[in-house]
């Protein structure tokens, strides 16, 4: 049975069960540009551009996700941001080093009438090939509760199928992160058959999910139709879990 239960709890001041505070979410300084950097929404390497914040005010907020009211830290005017991706969901935003989204109308970059800067990678690009390895998650043994910096706590399923998601090296254009509990991910699209790369999500209750649901990330889509899914916290606490299902076990499949 998932036990995501306590997801909610690194968005909240008191932790539900775990005697210890979660780290707070968002708390990475801005740094200048690296080498390569992850692209937010697929975790493919990227090799990013230094780029100057703005001057016409003191500083500005950087946003956790690509829209206002989520803010988690400021830079400074003036300050060179490493620049790895852009979004254009209505408005254009920048992902930037260190963690975090600037609207791009912030930055020292011109942006074309597509809300996109020329040479910058659009965020969700695909790599060549897809790059998902379950075994590379990065806390297959967390027996706590521990931030991932993502929203989630390690080893819980929200955690390893955003993880996935994030890496696998497939063309996604929304964010698996800081969604809370299983059964609220509602920021994606719905795919009316599974497909690779897509995330199974249960509603609470449904075949064996616990009362707030629970996600997995589609591995491969046989050719019988069934369902291999890759998941953690089903059956034993925070450890990884493979299994075949059929395509109608979970309540829906939701595509980033």
């Amino acid at each position: 049975m998932s036990s995501s239960r306590f997801v909610k709890a690194l968005l909240l001041p008191a932790a539900a069960v775990a005697a210890i505070a979660a780290p707070l979410l968002g708390s990475s300084s801005a740094s200048a540009a690296t080498t390569c950097a992850p692209d937010p929404l697929n975790g493919v390497c990227v090799v990013t551009t230094d780029v100057k914040v703005k001057t016409t005010a003191t500083r500005f907020a950087v946003q956790a996700t690509p829209k206002t009211g989520n803010t988690t830290r400021y830079v400074s005017a003036g300050t060179t941001v490493g620049v790895i991706c852009q979004v254009n969901n209505g408005s254009s935003w920048t992902a930037i080093t260190g963690g975090g989204w600037l609207p791009t109308a912030n930055l020292t970059m011109t942006v074309g009438t597509d809300g996109f800067s020329p040479a910058i990678r659009h965020c969700g690009t695909a790599s060549a090939l897809p790059t998902y390895n379950a075994a590379a998650y990065p806390w297959p043994t967390q027996d706590g509760w521990v931030n991932d910096g993502h929203g989630y706590y390690e080893a819980e399923c929200v955690s390893f199928a955003a993880w996935a998601v994030r890496t696998d090296g497939r063309a996604h254009t929304k964010s698996p992160d800081r969604m809370g509990n299983a059964n609220l991910w509602t920021g994606a699209y719905v795919d009316a058959a599974p497909h690779a790369g897509d995330v199974a999500q249960w509603d609470g209750g449904r075949n064996g999910a616990g009362s707030v649901g629970h996600v997995a990330y589609v591995a491969a889509v046989n050719a019988d139709g069934s369902v291999l899914i890759n998941e953690y916290n089903w059956g034993n606490f925070h450890r990884f879990n493979s299994r075949t299902i059929a395509a109608n076990i979970p309540s829906r499949y939701l595509h980033f």
